[in-house]
């Protein structure tokens, strides 16, 4: 019986004991869970007073973060630094009623004000005073618009609303939808306009069969405050005394001698011509006659490109050339956008030149590049008659005489500046905007492209996409399939 007791109460003192460990694990848990919260309460607020300081700091100092691809909110560093140098004080007129602005336009002017203390932003309300702007323009003006004027010359121009909107027609609505806009570009340009007065004019031949000067080419000079003008050398008797830059845009019919003759003489006198050729010109006689006195020999044949690298996937012709440094292609050297010279022939320096002339690179091919000179062969492969690169496909060319000194720019494609070249993200459209502003050299000018609301498309070369194809064809199938037999094998060994 005592036995029996004894047990119990040992029973009762193992309960008793076992509830008082209870209590003191919940005490314990309890101050656990009451410093977690703590702590959790404290690294909240923590947070949310980062957050308000942060957005205290970003209101007061009016910080944004532009996250679109094309940057519809900032303006280009082009811009930027253009406007920065500026001499004249220039003030851009916001055309619009009182409460009807649209912050894209007004945001993007500020920023011209932002980047130069030479620029001023005022809003002025049609409505209220309809002959503000006849004082400066003729034009009539509407509302959303810019009246943008040089406050030293007075000299002005009106930027329209319907400038500045890029419209499309849709297939799908059967009406004009906005797919862009082209503020910044529109803007710079008219601060251009009014703070040089005279305005560089810009010829290219006509009556050779030439490439069609096409509308975005257009576009850049008008962009660029531009004169551009056909000049029919058969029929002038001289090229025009404003001319800064002669363009000659791969002519399928030769020039006659005294075409030839005329831009001699100009060109002796301190012109500048722009040259485009393909791998017909070594036929057009008088034509390469001009180029190789200027020091640059027209290779025979078309360039197909060895180096996966360097040319578009699947179009070894369509090359993406080394670009080398000089003033003409400094952004690009300095940037990754790639330059594309579709179907081009081989340039090489002609040995033996005068000493006045000076030839500098622009653009070159790889080692692996090689000239096709049989083009009726049916094959890409080199051939024993084919010519081994590296070849130039952009060359520029300098004459000093007497201390007057001209210079021809050759490139070798006949599409480098073509609308469809242009149209895309390549560096053609820099390249033509440095090449033209190279050669007129008094004045600084740039242009900037129109934004638009779809993406951007990829330039790759062919050795990325065979990079990303064996990726995607072997690498990432073998590692599905090896995943597999591991799991396989793992779960028969259980």
């Amino acid at each position: 019986m005592m036995s029996d007791m004894n047990n119990e109460n040992k029973k009762n003192g193992k309960l008793k004991l076992s509830f008082g460990n209870l209590n003191k694990f919940n005490v314990s848990v309890t101050k656990r869970r009451f410093k977690s919260g703590a702590y959790t309460s404290v690294v909240s607020a923590v947070v949310i007073v980062l957050v308000l300081m942060v957005n205290l700091i970003v209101s007061e100092l009016d910080l944004k973060i532009d996250l679109s691809t094309q940057g519809f909110y900032t303006l280009s560093e082009e811009t930027r630094e253009y406007v920065k140098g500026l001499e004249n004080d220039v003030t851009l007129y916001y055309l619009i009623e009182t409460g009807q602005e649209a912050p894209m336009f007004l945001d993007m002017a500020l920023k011209f004000e932002k980047y130069s203390d030479r620029i001023k932003v005022e809003q002025v309300d049609p409505v209220l005073y309809p002959e503000f702007a006849s004082q400066y323009v003729d034009d009539e003006v509407g509302l959303n618009s810019f009246l943008v004027v040089n406050n030293d010359s007075k000299r002005a121009k009106y930027v329209a609303y319907s400038d500045m909107v890029i419209r499309q027609f849709s297939q799908e609505t059967y009406q004009l939808e906005i797919v862009g806009v082209d503020i910044e570009g529109q803007l710079i340009s008219a601060i251009q306009y009014v703070t040089n007065p005279e305005p560089p004019a810009i010829y290219y031949t006509e009556g050779h069969a030439e490439k069609e000067v096409g509308e975005i080419f257009k576009d850049v000079m008008s962009r660029l405050n531009y004169d551009l003008s056909p000049l029919t050398t058969s029929t002038a008797e001289k090229v025009p005394e404003n001319c800064d830059v002669l363009v000659i845009n791969a002519p399928a019919e030769d020039f006659k001698d005294y075409e030839i003759d005329m831009i001699k003489e100009y060109m002796a006198n301190g012109g500048n011509t722009v040259i485009i050729v393909n791998y017909k010109t070594r036929d057009l006689k008088n034509l390469v006659s001009l180029i190789d006195y200027y020091g640059v020999q027209i290779q025979e044949g078309i360039i197909y490109e060895g180096d996966s690298n360097r040319y578009l996937p699947l179009f070894p012709r369509y090359i993406v050339p080394e670009v080398l440094r000089h003033d003409i292609t400094g952004s690009l050297y300095d940037s990754n956008r790639l330059l594309m010279t579709p179907v081009s022939s081989g340039l090489a320096v002609k040995e033996g030149n005068r000493s006045s002339l000076t030839v500098q690179p622009l653009l070159q091919t790889s080692e692996k590049a090689y000239s096709k000179v049989d083009l009726s062969s049916g094959s890409i492969s080199k051939g024993e008659d084919d010519i081994a690169g590296p070849f130039y496909v952009g060359l520029v060319s300098s004459d000093t005489y007497e201390g007057v000194t001209s210079t021809m720019v050759i490139y070798s494609s006949a599409d480098i500046f073509s609308d469809d070249i242009l149209s895309n993200y390549y560096g053609n459209y820099v390249l033509l905007i440095n090449t033209v502003g190279n050669l007129v050299g008094e004045i600084e000018t740039i242009a900037v492209k129109p934004r638009y609301l779809y993406s951007e498309p990829l330039n790759i070369t062919q050795k990325p996409v065979r990079i990303w194809a064996s990726v995607t064809i072997i690498v990432l199938p073998l590692m599905i399939l090896a995943t597999g037999i591991v799991i396989i094998v793992r779960r028969r060994r259980k």
